[in-house]
This record gives C-alpha cells, sequence and structure tokens, in this order.
C-alpha cells in the first residue's frame, strides 16, 4: 500500500498520545484531511482563505479550538458536510505538539483529487486490518464490493446502499459508473452516527458530495419515500447486519409501506426483513446483490417459508458462495444473494448457483481477499451463465429441496479430505448406481435427542443417562462413565431411550461421531446432538456403521452439513442418504470377516510392540544400564 507508512506513522502516534481508539484515529485524520482536500475547491464552496490548514498553522497556539471552529464554519459553507464534524472535541484530547504535527504534515500534502482518494481508502483499509474498525459492524472488503456492484452491471440510474455503514459500498458504485462513464445517482442510510459521519467524509474526498446518505434505522424508519410508498432503486447492493434481532417487531408487522407481504418475519433475526425491504426499494426492472450468511439461505421455520414465496414468485436470480474468512474479524462464510426482478427469458424459472468459495488470495496471518482474476471469474459465470463441473450450474425452481438455497446442496465437489484416508476423489454417479440402494428412512427407524434444561440435574443416581457427544470416542460408547440424571420434563421421555443395537450419529460440529449402542442396564438417552437410528431386522447395525464411516459414508455425510457457525446435519437429509443394503446373511459374513480380520491385525499389533520392548531392554542390557530400574507389569 503506497501510504501504508505514513498511516501507520498517524495511526501510532494518535494513540501513543491520547490512547484514543482506531475509529477515533480515522475520524481525526479524516476530518483535519478534509480541509485540505476542500482546498481544490474553494470556489465552488466559496470558502474564504481562513478556513485552510495553513491559516490554522499560522497561529501556532490553541490548535485545538481552531481547528474545531474552522470544521465548524466549513458545515456552514458545504451543505452535505452538516453534522459530520459533531466528534471535533476529539482534537482537545492530542497536545499542541503532536496536532501541529498531523496538521502540518497534511498541510504539505500537494495530491490531486485522485490521489485524495486513493489516500482515503488506503486510510480506511488499514484502519480496517488493524481492528475490524472497533464500534462500527464489520466492513465490506472492496473485492466483494467490486464483485457485487459489477454484477449489477449497472447502466445509469439510482443506486441505493440502506445499510451503508463507511459508504463503502456507495463509493465502489460510484467509481465503477466513473469507468464506464455513467450516471449514477448514490442513495444509502445508516444507523450508527459514527459510521455516517465517517461515511459522508468518504464520499466527499470520492468528489460525490451530491450523495444522499441520511441517517435513522433502514427498517423502521426508511429514509427514502415518496408520498407513503418507498422510493424505488434501480439497483441495490447492501451488507446489512447479521442475526440482528428484531426490537420493533409489531411496528414491523404493521409496516405501513407493506414491504414484508412474503411472509411473517422471525423476531431472532432481521434477515429477511432487511431482504425484503431491499426488494421492496426495487423498481420494476431493478436488480439487488445482498450479502449473506449460510444461515438465511437455510434456516427453517418462517425464514424458509420467506424463501419459499421468493422462489414461487421467481426473484431469486443467482446464490454465490464466497470463501469463508473474507470479512475482518470473522471465519463466517459470506454468499451473494442475488435478486432480479426483470429476469431474462432463458433465466426465467432458475437460479444459478456459483460455488467460489475455492476462490481466493491469502495475505499475512491467514487473511483472505478476492483476487483480480477470481472477480473476474465470478463475474464472466454470472454474466454469460457459464455451467462448470462442480463450480456452476442452473437449478429449476421446481427442483430447490425445502427452500434450501445453500449452493453446496446443488454444487458438491468430488474431492474431499477425509480422515484418516486423506484426500479422496469420489464418483457420485457411480454411488448413486450401485446396487441394492436405498434411502436410509427405509432402513431404520428414526429418533431425536433429549435438550437437556437447566432443571435437569446431574445426580450420582439420577434414573436416566445421558449419552453426550464426549462420551462416544474412536466410535465406541464409553457406558461406564454416562453421567446421570432427574428429568425435570420426562413426557416424552420413551421416545428418546436407546435400545441395544441401535446406531447413534451425531449431528452438529465439524467432525462426525457414529457408535452403535452395547449391551447395557438401565434407561438411557442420547443428547439433542444426536440422532438416534434403530436398523430393521434386515440391517445389521454394525454393517450400517462400517458403510457411514468409510470414506463414501463420510462425503455423503459431510456434504450435507450446513451452519454458519456451528455445522448441522439434518435429520431429513441424513434419511435421504443411500445405503447399499446386501442381503442380511452377506452383511453379517462381511461384519464377521472384517471383525476376525481386525482381531488379527491387533494381535499382530501386540506382538510387534512385544517384540519392540523386548529389543529395547536388549540394547539397555549392552548399555550397561538394565540394572537399574524394574518394570512394574501387572
Amino acid at each position: 500500500m503506497v501510504y501504508e507508512r505514513e498511516l501507520s506513522h498517524f495511526m501510532d502516534q494518535l494513540r501513543s498520545e491520547a490512547n484514543i481508539s482506531v475509529i477515533d484515529s480515522v475520524q481525526t485524520i479524516a476530518s483535519i484531511a478534509s480541509v485540505k482536500f476542500l482546498e481544490l475547491d474553494k470556489e465552488r464552496y466559496s470558502l474564504p482563505d481562513e478556513l485552510s490548514l495553513g491559516a490554522i498553522l499560522k497561529e501556532g497556539a490553541f490548535l485545538a479550538e481552531k481547528v474545531k471552529a474552522v470544521l465548524n464554519e466549513i458545515e456552514a459553507h458545504v451543505p452535505f458536510l452538516k453534522g459530520v464534524y459533531e466528534f471535533s472535541d476529539l482534537f482537545g484530547r492530542l497536545s499542541n505538539n503532536t496536532l501541529y504535527h498531523l496538521l502540518s504534515r497534511i498541510h504539505s500534502f500537494a495530491f490531486t483529487k485522485e490521489q485524495w482518494k486513493q489516500w482515503i481508502e488506503s486510510l480506511f483499509v488499514y484502519a480496517g486490518n488493524m481492528a475490524g474498525v472497533e464500534g462500527v459492524e464489520l466492513i465490506t472488503p472492496a473485492g466483494v464490493n467490486e464483485l457485487g456492484i459489477r454484477l449489477l452491471n449497472m447502466e445509469g440510474g439510482e443506486f441505493y446502499d440502506g445499510a451503508s455503514g463507511l459508504s463503502g459500498t456507495l463509493c465502489a458504485a460510484s467509481e465503477y459508473a466513473r469507468r464506464h462513464h455513467c450516471e449514477v445517482a448514490l442513495y444509502g442510510q445508516e444507523i450508527n452516527q459514527r459510521a455516517w459521519a465517517l461515511g459522508k467524509l468518504r464520499l466527499l474526498f470520492h468528489d460525490r458530495t451530491d450523495a444522499h446518505l441520511a441517517k435513522g434505522d433502514t427498517l423502521t424508519e426508511p429514509a427514502f419515500v415518496e408520498g407513503n410508498k418507498l422510493k424505488k432503486f434501480d439497483y441495490i447492493m447492501m451488507n446489512f447486519p447479521f442475526g440482528m434481532r428484531i426490537n420493533s417487531y409489531e411496528q414491523l408487522m404493521n409496516d405501513r409501506y407493506d414491504r414484508f407481504v412474503y411472509g411473517r418475519l422471525p423476531r431472532t433475526s432481521a434477515d429477511m426483513a432487511f431482504i425484503l425491504h431491499a426488494l421492496s426499494s426495487l423498481k420494476e426492472n431493478g436488480k439487488a446483490v445482498l450479502v449473506v450468511t449460510n444461515g438465511t439461505l437455510f434456516r427453517g421455520g418462517l425464514e424458509a417459508v420467506i424463501r419459499e414465496h421468493l422462489l414461487a414468485a421467481d426473484l431469486i436470480e443467482s446464490v454465490i458462495a464466497l470463501p469463508s474468512s473474507l470479512l475482518d474479524g470473522a471465519a463466517i462464510q459470506i454468499n451473494l444473494l442475488v435478486l432480479n426482478k426483470n429476469k431474462s427469458a432463458e433465466r426465467e424459472g432458475n437460479i444459478l448457483f456459483i460455488n467460489a468459495e475455492n476462490y481466493y488470495g491469502e495475505r499475512r496471518r491467514g487473511r483472505r481477499y478476492l483476487r483480480q482474476e477470481d472477480i473476474d471469474r465470478i463475474v464472466a459465470i454470472y454474466h454469460e451463465g457459464l455451467e462448470i463441473d462442480e463450480v456452476s450450474k442452473f437449478v429449476s425452481v421446481r427442483e430447490i429441496e425445502e427452500a434450501n438455497l445453500l449452493s453446496n446442496r446443488y454444487l458438491q465437489s468430488s474431492e474431499w479430505t477425509i480422515e484418516p484416508y486423506g484426500k479422496v476423489k469420489f464418483y457420485p454417479d457411480h454411488i448413486k448406481n450401485l446396487p441394492c440402494v436405498q434411502p436410509l428412512k427405509r432402513i431404520g427407524t428414526f429418533y431425536r435427542g433429549i435438550n437437556i434444561s437447566a432443571k435437569d440435574a446431574e445426580t450420582e443416581n439420577g434414573p436416566y443417562k445421558v449419552i453426550k457427544l464426549s462420551d462416544v470416542q474412536n466410535g465406541e460408547v464409553l457406558i461406564d462413565q454416562l453421567a446421570s440424571y432427574e428429568i425435570t420434563n420426562n413426557a416424552k421421555i420413551e421416545s428418546y431411550l436407546v435400545q441395544e443395537g441401535d446406531v447413534i450419529i451425531s449431528v452438529r460440529g465439524a467432525g462426525i461421531k457414529i457408535a452403535v449402542i452395547p449391551p447395557h442396564e438401565g434407561d438411557i438417552l442420547i443428547s439433542h446432538n444426536f440422532i438416534g437410528i434403530r436398523p430393521h431386522r434386515h440391517v445389521d447395525p454394525f454393517y450400517l456403521k462400517i458403510f457411514l464411516e468409510s470414506p463414501v459414508g463420510q462425503y455423503l455425510l459431510l456434504s450435507k452439513q450446513a451452519g454458519t457457525n456451528v455445522t448441522i446435519l439434518n435429520m431429513k437429509d441424513l434419511e435421504n442418504i443411500p445405503i447399499p443394503v446386501r442381503p442380511f446373511e452377506e452383511q453379517k459374513e462381511i461384519i464377521m470377516s472384517y471383525l476376525e480380520e481386525q482381531k488379527h491385525i491387533q494381535d499382530m499389533m501386540k506382538q510387534f510392540e512385544k517384540q519392540r520392548l523386548e529389543s529395547s531392554l536388549k540394547l539397555y542390557e549392552k548399555m550397561g544400564i538394565r540394572s537399574t530400574f524394574t518394570l512394574m507389569q501387572s
């Protein structure tokens, strides 16, 4: 980065001088720099000579007061900046010497407008790399902004971001419009006062004081309305806060703008509220790109109902899975959800899924980013409608299962790392064509685990023992170490009881544990982290376990996992896993042969271990140290 050393010096000086946060440092530096930048447009805003860094520096003393006075005067001359400098009391926390050095250095910059734009972008990127910018929602990476804007393929019109944050997306839209010689009006809204102010300063350096950037809550108080209706836009891109709880639920459910007609909103997450707000803000031929997590694409309940209605209306054009760890300070995977009210004829009734999880570069400390070639490749696949094995595919809306929009549901990689085998390549068509294949639900009865609550006390002599994740090790249930519980609400307790020969599968977490319930006494339950399968009489439980532990079984299980922070295996997905079911006697024969061979290998390993030990003892005898110790073996 061209300006990184200079910015690093500024940041270090401010933090050591006043111990101010990263965001305060950005506010301080950007505010001072804005005075210098505006000197390039003195005539445009009728700015007198005394509203300059040079005039401030001539005074020498009481610099903080002079800087605040100049900023207040600038707000009076530049309406776009009204309220932006409300945080100017930060200058009072700096010594006169530090402030003088900062003013002098920025005053010495002889930048063009283009250079100032590059400088301000470097400031925001540098600050984001340092701390994710404290007090503000995560910054949308520059590569994600460029990708989203290029997917919109703007040709002039009005662009809107209802969760504008630090205005990075608005600035990316402005830059696209400049490069493609089209006129794009900018609109944005941000609820965080500090982010709004910094966003305005950022737009100033992009020479976009014509942008409309409002303060306030986009969901409860949308700023851009025309009469009793929302203003409509040609293009929208938003990276809204993920999983935010809806506090004004009743207000939204009685929305005067009628935004939420596609289904009832959940209280626990505002994701769908933002998506439907964006959809309601689109013109009849408009397009939106929304940054969403995996959970937004597959969670059930009310969100699934909304997705079903969006699918029925054929409003979803594409879902693009991006790499995990793109966002500073978060390892979650994000996706781009593309909504289009005016799909082309050849795309009607279809959704283009793109798996770009492996399209990234890495910077220091494992930070991932979209390289230019990654962006170009994704844009080409989207605009040209390319179908590439394991990367992109058109899926009919009718084929979407349970309104699940995760790309890996329809685009599965054929190469997986399976322990202990390493990297394995699979052939899905061969798996489907295995003889005597049946879905798992046809060869066994499924049951869920119990969710132990705080009221259910762990006691030494409780009537029920519960199998937790830690109780399954190396494919076996450690029956003797199970904790006992007093279950308060045991009305349906029978449905959670295991029987000898049941197969249990863990359904939460990256590693999948599988075990067969051994002979036991007393009542044993499985926890909510497991799903139990009671195989039918023609299925040997150990045969089923060994298949699910095989590379093919692990591939079938792992490819169905989904989740944002914790991966989850859905029961319906588990029920439909294909199992090659051989005749029962053949299953028994296969298992007996396998177990005998495993026992033979274990016996050989014990013999080899005994020989290794004897060899070591002979060595110690020759070294003359054998008489100094005795092996205390039983």
